[in-house]
């Protein structure tokens, strides 16, 4: 693919082109643009499988990760990521330093020992959002759109750490999906292979099952926070959750199919991409400790599920290969540093194949500015319900104000502070919601926010509204109102100016992604 790439670039320079190229340094390439005098060519490794903009709304539901059949306020169907959030979090997960960290503290040679030491973990430390823990809440937040109480979002272990920081309970924060997911992953760090460690959807809920010594356990830390304990031989559910619906991790999906057509229409279909020998076993063992629960919405027998399921073609089934003994330092600190680090150039090595993976969407749910289509955080953004809930109380009738009071909210509301260890960008939902991020999620705010005011007779359009990336992924964004192009800026010296920032690496909206600023 390299070569291929090389000869149509020296293609264009012959015919009269030039190329400019944003390299980070991690290495990774931003889109290229190509110009020349008659028309501007974009070159990048593209899949036969999607096209640009179909790929972007791929990656947008992948740095949003609803599950819900939740609507923005503007633009529709907020949708899930495919082929399931769980099989991109995991992968996220296990990138995050937060998530490395536990897997080197926890970690034993004997199996059992490390379950444990999850356990008392988990116990100590996670705690279920504060309206998980009322039902009535839960179903307000899932049905009632008029005020963003919550986005119900599957947080990554890095969001629920930052999400435990402004908890008074826990030091971290996430639904049952989101727990699952990190001890899945977890118990994949501390050397649990794909075929002894899963995430298992039921019917409003989601568990960890884990093989030790032949033994099938749930992993429940939810439960725990109740009963004291989160390892259990059997998990005693009601009828109404006696379904298994999905099993997945890193490497492997299994959907036995889901009753929602038209919330997860995606759903509907049965995927497997595990050995059927394998999967026979693996139901053999794991139905009893649900209940004896059925496969799915259609209640599905193993056979008759086999015959008719067929391989996720977004799944590679490509197992993780680094665990805690591969880390290298003395101390956790620089044990959890260089798993992470080893996990995320892994994880890099596995994309831009013909068909974009689990391991292609990882990237986004985390948050890497490197990506191929940076586009998906401001497409995002758009999406969001804060951003377009604020959107509708500061709309104003005219463009500059429109400007003028977008700046001012999240310059005040959205305390300039880079969140993560590693210049990571968060969905604009979350850095509302955490009342705080980096220059360039600052940016991303304010560019969903604009999309959703009114300019004219329409919304702000995206020929508009770019946000710059400049020298130490500072950001910024260039709007085009009444008085032609200007600056917002979130940094130590915000607000707005008729100069555009230097240094300028890329600028980008939900649609395109560019290396050369020309107002």
């Amino acid at each position: 693919m390299k070569k291929i790439i090389s000869i149509f670039l020296i293609g264009i320079l012959v015919l009269g082109g030039s190329l400019s190229v944003a390299v980070t340094d991690d290495g990774m390439e931003y889109k290229c643009v190509i110009k020349n005098k008659n028309q501007t060519l974009q070159i990048q490794a593209q899949s036969t499988f999607f096209n640009d903009s179909e790929l972007i709304d791929e990656y947008t539901w992948a740095v949003m990760q609803y599950d819900f059949n939740y609507e923005s306020e503007n633009f529709g169907l907020i949708k899930m990521p495919t082929p399931d959030a769980g099989t991109i979090l995991s992968l996220t997960d296990m990138m995050s330093i937060d998530a490395c960290r536990v897997a080197v503290s926890v970690y034993h040679e004997e199996k059992m020992d490390t379950l444990e030491a999850l356990e008392t973990y988990d116990i100590n430390n996670m705690m279920i959002p504060f309206y998980a823990e009322h039902p009535i809440l839960t179903i307000l937040a899932a049905n009632l759109n008029f005020i963003p109480i919550i986005g119900i979002q599957k947080f990554s272990a890095n969001e629920m750490v930052l999400s435990g920081d402004i908890s008074f309970k826990a030091n971290l924060v996430g639904d049952c999906y989101s727990q699952a997911v990190l001890n899945t992953a977890i118990l994949r760090l501390c050397g649990f292979s794909a075929e002894e460690v899963f995430t298992v959807l039921i019917p409003m809920h989601a568990v960890t099952i884990v093989q030790v010594d032949g033994q099938w356990y749930v992993f429940d830390s939810v439960a725990a926070q109740d009963s004291g304990h989160a390892i259990y031989d059997s998990l005693p559910i009601p009828p109404a959750m006696q379904s298994i619906r999905a099993i997945e991790n890193d490497k492997y999906f299994i959907n036995f199919g889901r009753g929602h057509p038209n919330g997860m229409p995606y759903l509907e279909n049965l995927f497997s991409n595990i050995d059927p020998d394998l999967l026979i076993e693996l139901i053999e063992h794991i139905v009893p400790i649900f209940n004896n629960a059925t496969l799915g919405s259609r209640e599905l027998e193993i056979n008759e599920f086999l015959k008719n399921a067929t391989a996720c073609p977004e799944i590679a089934t490509i197992e993780m290969p680094y665990n805690v003994e591969d880390a290298t330092g003395s101390t956790v600190e620089e044990k959890a540093q260089s798993l992470a680090d080893l996990n995320k150039e892994f994880i890099k090595n596995q994309t831009g194949r013909e068909i974009q993976s689990q391991y292609d969407r990882s990237l986004y749910s985390l948050g890497l500015p490197s990506v191929g289509y940076p586009q998906a955080y401001a497409n995002a953004a758009k999406y969001g319900s804060w951003t377009s809930w604020f959107a509708m109380l500061f709309d104003s009738k005219t463009s500059c104000k429109d400007i003028q009071r977008t700046v001012n909210w999240i310059n005040f509301f959205i305390k300039t502070e880079q969140i993560s260890n590693e210049n990571y960008i968060y969905f604009s939902d979350f850095s509302c919601k955490i009342r705080k991020g980096s220059t360039l999620d600052k940016a991303i705010v304010a560019y969903g926010t604009l999309r959703n005011m009114k300019k004219d007779d329409d919304f702000w359009q995206p020929k508009d509204i770019y946000v710059l990336v400049a020298e130490g992924n500072a950001g910024y964004l260039a709007t085009n109102s009444s008085k032609g192009w200007e600056y917002l800026y979130f940094g130590s010296e915000n607000g707005i100016r008729n100069e555009p920032p230097e240094n300028i690496k890329i600028f980008f909206n939900e649609i395109e992604c560019l290396s050369v600023w020309g107002e």
